[in-house]
């Protein structure tokens, strides 16, 4: 049966709703986000007993922890928090004494670390430390020394790298050098092996402006614009060549914006059995519609016109 686990929140504060989010599966143990009417948002866990459902641990004792990117790695969650001073990366395995801050990246202010990857057991997001170009991609084993600076991929400013995704154990995001704008990068966890795959629009410095990277079923699918074809949805197998466009959906040098991935920019893509992906797309004629692909430009269609004619049945963001 569908049963209520605990009445977490017993006070009339916020009406007694205890907003329970970031909901995450960590070795058997629920772990999420809730306020108890006394404590404000904190972090808690479940066994799925009244019992059982507690708070791990105060990490805010003056206000919320405006925890976010619940991550699991190897049996441990990893997640930002604000302990009240910054916004910095931290873990926990369950318990209080075991719920701390991996590292205070930035020892002058927040780290505000985001985007977090699971890639072959190693934690993948972007921060910055204050001082070496502002926001760049690091990784953590989850100890302080092990949490660096995976490369200075911009050395004169923000490479400001966004949508860390694994695609068969190699980490690809958006990235600026600093040249060519947001393009493409790829990762094998080292500095060297730490590059970009390609320059899908090197007409313009502020680059394919490439989005909402997401993995299905082992591709790595995501919109850009390669400044003539405006922003369509594009494949890549992480070589040169094989990065590409899927269908130019919306004719000529007007946008299509296909959108892969959900209001809230989590990788939860809806993809079908038979392993094709729906996505939304507007090709200019019938408005934002429902779309299917299997990855070829002979298999991406319309799939229905919720709303026909030009207004759309469908918003993406």
């Amino acid at each position: 049966g569908t049963v209520m686990v605990k009445v977490i929140n017993p006070t009339a504060t916020h009406n007694g709703n205890s907003y329970p989010q970031l909901l995450t599966n960590v070795g058997g143990t629920l772990f999420f986000m809730a306020e108890d009417g006394i404590n404000n948002s904190q972090l808690w866990k479940s066994d799925g007993t009244e019992a059982g459902t507690v708070m791990v641990k105060e990490i805010n004792t003056t206000g919320n922890t405006s925890a976010n990117e619940f991550t699991n790695v190897n049996g441990t969650l990893f997640f930002r928090a604000h302990d009240g001073t910054d916004s910095e990366l931290w873990k926990s395995d369950g318990t209080e004494a075991g719920t701390v801050m991996v590292k205070n990246i930035n020892p002058i202010g927040s780290s505000n670390p985001g985007h977090f990857a699971n890639v072959n057991g190693t934690l993948f997001f972007r921060a910055t430390d204050g001082n070496s170009g502002d926001y760049e991609v690091w990784k953590s084993d989850g100890t302080a020394s092990g949490t660096i600076m995976l490369k200075n991929i911009n050395t004169s400013g923000d490479s400001s790298p966004l949508y860390l995704t694994n695609v068969n154990g190699t980490l690809f995001f958006g990235a600026d050098s600093g040249t060519t704008g947001r393009e493409l990068w790829k990762s094998d966890g080292t500095e060297a092996g730490t590059v970009m795959v390609k320059d899908i629009n090197p007409t313009a410095t502020t680059g394919s402006s490439m989005r909402a990277l997401s993995n299905i079923n082992g591709t790595l699918f995501f919109s850009a614009n390669d400044g003539t074809n405006g922003t369509e949805l594009w494949k890549s197998d992480g070589t040169d060549a094989g990065t590409m466009m899927v269908k130019d959906i919306s004719d000529g040098i007007s946008s299509s914006w296909p959108e892969v991935r959900t209001y809230d920019n989590q990788e939860r893509p809806l993809i079908l059995p038979d392993g094709r992906l729906l996505f939304g797309a507007d090709d200019g004629i019938n408005g934002t519609e429902l779309w299917i692909t299997d990855g070829t430009a002979v298999g991406t269609a319309l799939l229905i016109d919720l709303n026909p004619g030009s207004a759309s049945g469908m918003y993406t963001d």
